[in-house]
């Protein structure tokens, strides 16, 4: 009997470092009967399965069938799908339940479990935000909250809490969403914090899961933003919008690299937000104890660093001509890179 795995995310919790290193090892893997299918995969980037988002409903058995042929030629008996656009597309489409339907019918429902991984609470909260602010989440309407006057990470969490009725680090609210759609299929909720394996990362956890090897250990792992590009993003997207932003984000983050981290309310975890986390961690982690044998004991800690800037205030200060500097980025029709270092260097020579 074959074993499907549909992992759907949570989003910035290790997906795309796990879609890269099935895509670079599913030779391998395949011989020790897991497959990643080819079939409804994209053929460059992560390598994830959001194709499957993009075909209608009708033609979402032929594309399970296909993805099972595969298998099946291999001499597979586990098969790992795996996507965050099936945690995203629960606000503007029903493909989730299509796929997992279709996998029932497939399958059987006995036969596929649904993967989540999960990282601790209050660097996800962080995580989410600057993705947002790097090129969306969550399917936040961007005009509408963007220019409002609570932008930050705090009016982030308000707007998706008035939005959705729950909170965006709420994971049991999020499981029990999933669960409307496979309310007979098992979970694997899975911790991605390290002291929860004794120090192993979770694609050791997973590869043992699996009963396949390491193989080759290259990651892809996401481009982290520092704290003043991410600054610089959140202005650019209120002056010049969220198109304009996000073709020459790449600029401003090559041009303020990562740095020794400073405390920003707008980018990180404070005041009330910082209460709401700690109360929908305990929450989860009730939850969890009813829902998982996993260990996840650390997903639910509060990290000392957070408990430190709880109140506390601004350490980032980001100089006016960073904001000139961002207007003649990105009000001319073409930019380079080369051309931004040579306004670079001019401000700040100026300052």
């Amino acid at each position: 009997m074959t074993t499907v795995y549909l992992h759907i995310g949570m989003p910035k919790c290790a997906s795309s470092a796990l879609q890269s290193f099935m895509h670079k090892n599913d030779n391998l893997h395949r011989t020790e009967g897991l497959c990643y299918p080819i079939s409804s995969r994209e053929n460059s980037g992560y390598f994830s399965h959001r194709p499957l988002h993009k075909i209608s409903t009708a033609e979402v058995p032929a594309a399970i069938r296909k993805i099972a042929d595969e298998a099946e030629r291999e001499g597979c008996k586990k098969i790992l799908i795996s996507s965050e656009e099936f945690m995203n597309s629960q606000w503007d489409r029903e493909i989730t339940g299509n796929v997992i339907d279709a996998l029932n019918n497939q399958f059987g429902t006995e036969r596929v479990r649904i993967m989540i991984l999960f990282r601790n609470h209050f660097p996800f909260a962080e995580s989410v935000y600057a993705q947002y602010l790097k090129g969306g989440m969550f399917r936040t309407p961007n005009q509408a909250f963007i220019k409002s006057d609570n932008s930050g990470i705090v009016g982030f969490a308000s707007n998706f809490r008035q939005r959705n009725g729950f909170d965006f680090f709420s994971y049991s609210s999020f499981i029990e969403k999933i669960r409307t759609h496979a309310p007979f299929n098992p979970f694997d909720l899975l911790s991605t914090e390290r002291e929860d394996w004794n120090g192993k990362d979770i694609i050791d956890v997973i590869c043992k899961k699996f009963g396949i090897s390491r193989g080759n250990p290259d990651l892809a792992p996401n481009e982290r933003y520092s704290e003043i590009a991410l600054h610089l993003l959140h202005y650019s997207r209120r002056a010049y919008g969220f198109d304009q932003t996000r073709q020459r984000r790449g600029i401003i983050a090559k041009l303020f690299p990562p740095e020794n981290r400073k405390f920003s309310r707008l980018l990180h975890v404070n005041g009330d937000l910082y209460e709401q986390i700690v109360t929908a961690s305990e929450q989860d982690r009730k939850y969890f104890m009813r829902n998982t044998v996993e260990p996840c004991k650390n997903l639910f800690n509060t990290p000392a660093i957070y408990e430190s800037q709880h109140n506390q205030e601004d350490e980032l200060l980001v100089p006016e001509w960073c904001l000139k500097l961002v207007d003649q980025i990105m009000q001319p029709d073409s930019m380079s890179l080369k051309h931004a270092k040579e306004l670079m260097s001019s401000l700040e020579g100026h300052a």
